[in-house]
């Protein structure tokens, strides 16, 4: 009978697996993403306010509504801020579109969602939070359109004064 002894790199996960470790924590150090994006958490219930109840709601006509929340520091992706929007129609073809800008140093960063759907679809739209302590608040602005099927749109706006 022959018995081969595995060397230590064979057992330890070897040089390749501290290499795969270095590179992702060098990757996640050095990330400049601008750019964040999450999903939306499921709420099949029109009524309930998002976030806080602090949310601005359109009334599109009989039970239809879009409603967008305000910018706010997420709490389930720290270091972002985020929105959520909405449009709600029971039966018709729904569309929500939403911009989130960011205003900061005389600069706007600034990015779009959209989704339609069958009766309610969401978007949830962030961005990285570039707040540092001892500077003012970053302003960021978000303004959805909401649509329904049978040609019934409406708008809603919010802007945020935020230290991340």
């Amino acid at each position: 009978m022959i018995m081969r002894r595995k060397h230590s790199h064979q057992l330890s996960g070897g040089p390749l697996k501290s290499i795969r470790i270095i590179l992702v924590t060098a990757l996640l150090l050095t990330s400049t993403q601008t750019i964040a994006v999450a999903e939306p958490p499921v709420n099949n219930d029109p009524n309930q306010g998002i976030p806080g109840k602090f949310a601005e709601k359109v009334q599109l006509h009989g039970k239809c509504f879009g409603r967008t929340d305000f910018p706010h520091i997420s709490k389930h992706f720290p270091g972002t801020v985020n929105v959520i929007a909405y449009t709600y129609c029971p039966g018709k073809g729904v569309l929500v579109e939403s911009t989130l800008v960011r205003t900061y140093a005389g600069a706007d960063t600034l990015i779009t969602r959209s989704n339609k759907g069958i009766g309610k679809t969401t978007i949830n739209i962030a961005l990285k939070c570039v707040w540092k302590p001892g500077r003012p608040p970053i302003q960021y602005a978000i303004n959805s359109t909401h649509k329904v099927s049978d040609g019934a749109t409406g708008t809603t706006e919010w802007k945020k004064l935020l230290e991340c």
